[in-house]
C-alpha cells in the first residue's frame, strides 16, 4: 500500500491541489455573488493569498511548473467574474462607483441606463428625485457626512423593491444646484 501511494504521490497531491483550488474558486464566486466583491482589488489580493498558502509549499519543494499554472488557472478564473454580472448588485455597484463628484442630473440618469437599460438582464431599479429640507442638511451633519457643498436635492434609488433580497440596497446621490456633491451606498 505504502509503495502505491509513493508512486502515485504526484498524482495524489495534484487531486488534492485541485479540489481546494475549486473549493477555493466556489468561495470566490460565492462572495462575488452575494457581495460583488469582484469590483474590489483587496477581494483578488485575499484570494491570492488563499491560493498562496496552498500552492507555495508544495512549489518550494518540488519546483514544478504545475503549481504555478493551477495558481495562474485560479486566478484568470476569479478575474473572469468581474465581467459576469451574477446579480444585480455588480452593475448597481458599477454605478455607484462611477458616479463622480459635478456630474449633472441627467449625466448621472444616463449612466443610470447604461448599468440599467429597459429591457435589460436586470429590472431597472426604483428612482425618484427628491429636495432635501432643512431637517435632512442638519441630518447630514449629525451623521458627519461630508459633501463639498450642503446638498438642496438627492436621487434616491432602491435596486429591487420585488425582491427580498435587493430591497434595501440603495443609492442616493447628492445635488447642489444640479451637481453632484456626494453619494451613499448602504448594501442590503
Amino acid at each position: 500500500m505504502m509503495r502505491y501511494i509513493k508512486r502515485r504521490w504526484t498524482q495524489i497531491e495534484l487531486i488534492v491541489e485541485a479540489v481546494f483550488l475549486i473549493a477555493l474558486f466556489g468561495f470566490g464566486f460565492f462572495l462575488d455573488y452575494v457581495f460583488a466583491a469582484s469590483l474590489s482589488w483587496q477581494f483578488y489580493l485575499f484570494m491570492a493569498f488563499l491560493a498562496l498558502i496552498l500552492l507555495l509549499p508544495v512549489y518550494l519543494e518540488s519546483r514544478r511548473k504545475r503549481e504555478l499554472w493551477l495558481f495562474l488557472g485560479l486566478n484568470i478564473s476569479l478575474f473572469a467574474l468581474q465581467f459576469l454580472p451574477l446579480t444585480p448588485v455588480k452593475p448597481f455597484k458599477k454605478f455607484y462607483f462611477d458616479v463622480k463628484n459635478g456630474m449633472t442630473i441627467q449625466e448621472v440618469q444616463s449612466l443610470f441606463k447604461q448599468h440599467f437599460p429597459k429591457g435589460g438582464r436586470f429590472r431597472q431599479p426604483e428612482w425618484a428625485l427628491r429636495d432635501e429640507t432643512l431637517a435632512n442638511a442638519e441630518n447630514h451633519k449629525l451623521n458627519e457626512m461630508e459633501f463639498i457643498a450642503t446638498p438642496n436635492q438627492n436621487l434616491h434609488y432602491i435596486l429591487d423593491l420585488t425582491d427580498g433580497r435587493y430591497n434595501s440596497e440603495i443609492l442616493i446621490v447628492y445635488f447642489k444646484d444640479g451637481k453632484v456633491v456626494g453619494s451613499e451606498y448602504w448594501p442590503d
